[in-house]
């Protein structure tokens, strides 16, 4: 494809993804109340119960063997107090994102597939920074929730570029190339890229968008590296389970820097490979309760 071509495919995907809808009002309320460092539980919680549906699927996570919590939890403020602020803004995010595209049944590949993937990733992501917390202070459910939104662009590809994305995921099977190097080739836009489009019109946290943005790329990520190159390992390591978008789907390349950077050695990325391994089943539970 010459570059005039390529210039106008852009073009027309920048702008169908301009019809992307915004989060919902409440959504986006409760993610800047528990980003807060004056929020109480308290004030978290009486904003979640404005909305039945996600009282209902807060406690049914509080609840869950995926947390493991050993006493039954009745209210969402000893939700919020028990599961933390963090893991909150997870959960109300990921249930909004899978809600937004739940009107549509996915062309181009398994939508249950592609949460199995980001659910897995951010399984991987919050067990590196437990792993590692003697090295690097991270904070688990941060991992997590970057872990599960990091490759959100290729949704709104398959949704609003459906046939260029088409293009693309034919591209990677037959060229056996990594995604993203197809999506660059053909379309001349990753899913990475138009993650800073989505960022910025969801006004999401500054420490999600570069996730979302650089997971790809952490050595351009300056002072949130750490938090970038365990989102990017998390990925790889995703991929090496044989989570991805389709069965043996070709992994990202990895970044030379990225296991000294967290001075991850080889024993130790296994170990954590072998971690999330035994939890995969933990994330249909997971994803069954977001949706």
């Amino acid at each position: 494809m010459d570059s005039v071509q390529q210039n106008e495919k852009y073009h027309r995907i920048i702008e169908n993804i301009d019809r992307l809808p915004s989060l919902p009002t409440i959504v986006t309320r409760l993610v800047k109340v528990v980003n807060s460092p004056d929020t109480s539980a308290e004030d978290a919680a009486s904003l979640i119960e404005k909305d039945p549906a996600l009282t209902g699927r807060m406690l049914r996570l509080a609840n869950s063997a995926f947390y493991g919590i050993p006493r039954t939890i009745s209210s969402v403020q000893s939700a919020v107090v028990i599961l933390g602020f963090n893991t909150i803004k997870s959960l109300v995010l990921s249930s909004s994102v899978v809600k937004a595209f739940s009107g549509t049944q996915g062309e181009i590949f398994d939508r249950k597939r592609f949460w199995k993937h980001s659910i897995v990733c951010a399984l991987a992501a919050r067990a590196i920074v437990r792993a590692f917390m003697h090295v690097k202070i991270m904070d688990p459910e941060s991992a997590f929730c970057a872990g599960i939104l990091h490759d959100i662009g290729k949704l709104i590809f398959e949704q609003y570029a459906t046939a260029d994305y088409k293009e693309s995921c034919e591209y990677a099977r037959k060229n056996k190339c990594p995604l993203i190097e197809a999506e660059k080739q053909i379309m001349g836009i990753t899913h990475s890229e138009v993650g800073r489009i989505i960022s910025d019109k969801w006004a999401l946290p500054i420490e999600l968008e570069t996730a979302i943005v650089l997971h790809h790329d952490p050595k351009t990520s300056g002072e949130m590296t750490e938090l970038i190159t365990t989102v990017h390992l998390a990925n790889l390591i995703t991929h090496q389970l044989n989570v991805g978008l389709w069965a043996d789907e070709q992994p990202p390349r990895e970044w030379a820097q990225a296991r000294a950077i967290m001075r991850m050695d080889e024993a130790a990325f296994n170990r954590i490979s072998d971690t999330v391994k035994q939890e995969i089943e933990k994330s249909d539970e997971f994803y069954a309760i977001i949706n």
